[in-house]
């Protein structure tokens, strides 16, 4: 396997891989990675890469480049051993990545059910992380607040040096000014010294600590200020031997808590390189390989190889291991054969090592080997030729192999004789389907071509070659061979066509015979690719038109409901109306029988009577006489027409095109045949006035159904919501539609809650898909 990665550049993978962790661990573990060829551990790697794929989505992640790998230190500090400050303070710089990360994951653990183990071995120590972190510079310096006596002490030290510079000063400007060569402070062996002429000697009372080279100068330190740089000694050994005691307990503390400290280094070493793996994916456009149950097989739909330029790269779908074990391609050289099988094994190592693959699409069952003979073999090393580098690799192969093992072949039997190079080719591409592998071989011999279509199991494809550029397109057309088209190549690169037409009859009648028939497969084959995919799009097309219809074909049943029901509401308000009022009519005729009373009864009657006559007027259908189509022309977009079965008028909400038009009416959109529309007023159609113009009924002409809450705050949605329901129910419809948006929930808890409350509500529900799904509430009301 080592040497089929190494052909597939396995290694610039996993080192473009290592470049997205964020710790020393991370990257040696991208570095180390190899794929697995068990099925649970494959299954079980993809499981966290998705859920690293998903905890970068949901959650904000604290970087991990402060996570110092401290497990050597710690186990230092764990004996007993001392650690110097910067080492300590990289120590306290790791702890707050660590719990930040841990604090992060938390959130989410139900849905890290590989993670979440790995994340609770991260440390939480936020008092060593503080008094480490307070205690130390960046550069190791021990701070001022890591003690009181290192306080007083750095005091004491600034005091005495600052005394120390003005004594040794005192020398150079005052009345020992002219004793000196040069007016100035220098240093001997860490003492302060003035250089002193020598025939001044003993004018200053000191020790001298040197002589200049002409011994004209001696550098003495003065009895006075040797006096105080003794001090300053005092307080700088006093100052380390208290760095010294700090350092010593900072090192203890981290010492009872070194194996907490060092779990929680690895952890965060594992889960940062399975984000580096989500990284991977997110940087190169990748997706999770799906594991099927088909053993040993892959599907790869718009696969780009990730080493190529993403943006000239040329997509590649096949699949393998499904109706055929072995592929067999062919084609022109530089046309792509080497790339697609290169991808082929790049892809299978990356999706059994648990990392996401650039593709649109990928489904495999776990191959159980991976072995590859790609490129160049030969070895001046060895003395091998390309044919004994490759058969060595292929020996290899056969000694080894196990059934469900990916084999790819670059030029399989090349680099020999051509009889004797497809013999044994026939013979190695049999062996190996026989002992069960999944085989992609690339080959110029017409006689594999034909051996592939002869046999079951194989199948051949070849590099789409464009025959009027004579360039290659790079597209692996699966079914068909390829020509290798060399004598056009060879012509359009200057070969003359003297050479070129004698090459054609070196081939003879059978060979170019074999060679036409290529093309014309190649040719035939582009056709039906080109066919299928026009089918596949206008198949696309249809299954789109179906489903507007069908969702046309629902709002026009679900406004006819509404309006029945609305309908419905409103004859029953007004026959409520109706029967009180004449209720009253009666009582009133009971208790005073004058001829008066007896005609303001039947005034009141009539009254009641014509109302009701109007209201069914109102909802009956209205023949309409056929129209010339002339009509329809005077009908454009915004006019009030009358639809006829409709009470209300509408307004036209586009210009008639067909034999239908959008018409609202009310709060509803409808189509309607055109024939059922005519140019209208609003006054024209309103009914006429009744005696008594019943509440309920006129708020439901006015009703709306919907509210829209998003971008409300809550107290504000939830003043809005208390006087559309309010309203609604007043008006008699029988139910309304609440848009709350789905966000964090708060409009929809506050929508459910005000419903649950409300006495006029019968019931509430998610909306369907249709609806708007979980950001919808459609309340029934009583």
């Amino acid at each position: 396997m080592d040497h089929a990665l190494r052909v597939l550049e396995f290694d610039e993978l996993r080192s473009r891989l290592s470049k997205l962790a964020e710790t020393s661990l991370g990257q040696e573990a991208c570095l180390s990675l190899t794929p697995s060829f068990d099925r649970e551990a494959v299954e079980r790697q993809l499981m966290a890469t998705r859920e690293a794929d998903f905890a970068i989505g949901r959650s904000s992640l604290p970087g991990l480049h402060g996570v110092y790998d401290s497990r050597d230190a710690c186990e230092r500090a764990a004996k007993g051993g001392t650690l110097d400050g910067v080492t300590l303070f990289r120590v306290g710089a790791s702890l707050p990545s660590m719990r930040g990360l841990r604090e992060a994951l938390s959130s989410i653990r139900e849905e890290l059910p590989i993670l979440w183990p790995i994340a609770a071995s991260l440390p939480h120590l936020p008092q060593l992380e503080d008094r480490l972190t307070s205690s130390l510079d960046g550069d190791g310096t021990v701070r001022d607040e890591a003690s009181q006596e290192l306080a007083d002490l750095r005091r004491r030290k600034r005091s005495v040096a600052q005394k120390l510079q003005e004594r040794i000063h005192s020398y150079i400007t005052g009345r020992h000014r002219d004793l000196l060569s040069d007016p100035i402070v220098t240093q001997r062996s860490g003492r302060y010294v003035v250089p002193l002429k020598a025939e001044h000697r003993g004018k200053i009372k000191g020790i001298v600590h040197d002589t200049s080279s002409t011994g004209q100068t001696i550098f003495i330190e003065p009895e006075d200020v040797l006096q105080v740089g003794n001090a300053l000694r005092e307080a700088e050994a006093a100052e380390l031997a208290e760095i010294e005691r700090i350092l010593k307990a900072l090192s203890q503390h981290v010492g009872r808590e070194a194996e907490t400290i060092t779990a929680g280094v690895y952890a965060a070493g594992k889960i940062d390189f399975e984000l580096a793996k989500a990284r991977f994916g997110y940087t190169y456009r990748g997706t999770i390989p799906e594991i099927i149950k088909t053993p040993s097989a892959i599907s790869i739909r718009n696969g780009a190889h990730p080493l190529l330029d993403a943006e000239t790269v040329v997509p590649l779908s096949l699949q393998l291991g499904f109706d055929y074990e072995v592929l067999l391609i062919t084609g022109p050289n530089t046309g792509g054969k080497t790339v697609a099988m290169k991808t082929v094994g790049l892809f299978v190592a990356m999706a059994q090592s648990g990392m996401m693959v650039p593709a649109g699409e990928v489904k495999f069952g776990p191959f159980t080997q991976l072995w590859a003979d790609i490129g160049d073999e030969q070895s001046l090393h060895q003395s091998l030729s390309t044919f004994s580098g490759h058969i060595k690799n292929i020996a290899e192969a056969l000694k080894g192999l196990q059934p469900g093992a990916l084999v790819l072949l670059d030029e399989v039997g090349a680099g020999t004789d051509p009889a004797e190079g497809a013999a044994l080719a026939k013979a190695l591409l049999h062996t190996l389907r026989d002992g069960g592998a999944r085989v992609m071989a690339s080959t110029h011999y017409g006689e594999l071509k034909v051996f592939a279509m002869n046999h079951d199991g194989f199948a051949n494809a070849s590099m789409e070659f464009d025959v009027k550029s004579l360039k290659p397109t790079y597209r692996l057309l699966v079914g068909t061979p390829g020509a290798s088209h060399a004598l056009k190549i060879a012509q359009r690169y200057g070969i003359p066509e003297g050479v070129i037409r004698l090459a054609n009859e070196n081939i003879g009648v059978e060979g170019q015979d074999l060679e036409r028939t290529l093309q014309n497969l190649e040719t035939a084959q582009k056709h039906a690719n080109r066919a299928q995919g026009e089918a596949d799009r206008l198949a696309a097309r249809l299954r789109q038109l179906e489903k507007e219809t069908e969702s046309k074909l629902q709002e026009a049943e679900e406004a006819k409901r509404t309006a029945r029901m609305r309908a419905h509401a409103a004859i029953e308000d007004l026959l409520r109306d109706i029967r009180l009022e004449a209720t009253e009519v009666f009582d009133q005729l009971k208790n005073e029988a004058s001829a008066e009373a007896v005609q303001r009864a039947k005034d009141r009657l009539a009254g009641l009577q014509s109302a009701g006559r109007e209201l069914a007027e109102e909802f009956a259908p209205t023949p309409q006489p056929p129209r010339a189509s002339s009509e329809a022309v005077r009908l454009s977009k915004g006019m009030t027409v009358k639809v006829e079965g409709q009470a209300l008028p509408g307004v036209l909400l586009e210009d008639p095109r067909g034999k239908t038009v959008r018409v609202q009416v009310g709060a509803l959109k409808l189509t309607i045949a055109i024939d059922r529309v005519s140019p209208g007023s609003a006054d024209s159609v309103k009914p006429p006035g009744t005696p008594r113009q019943h509440l309920g009924f006129k708020r439901a002409q006015t009703a709306v159904t919907e509210i829209n809450l998003r971008e409300l705050r809550a107290e504000q949605a939830k003043d809005e919501l208390e006087k559309f329901i309010d309203d609604s129910i007043l008006a008699g419809v029988p139910f309304v539609r609440i848009v709350h948006g789905k966000g964090e929930g708060i409009l929809r808890n506050m929508t459910r809650e005000l419903l649950r409350q409300h006495r006029g509500v019968r019931s509430y529900r998610d909306g369907e898909p249709a609806e708007g799904g979980h950001g919808v509430t459609i309340a029934n009301f009583e």
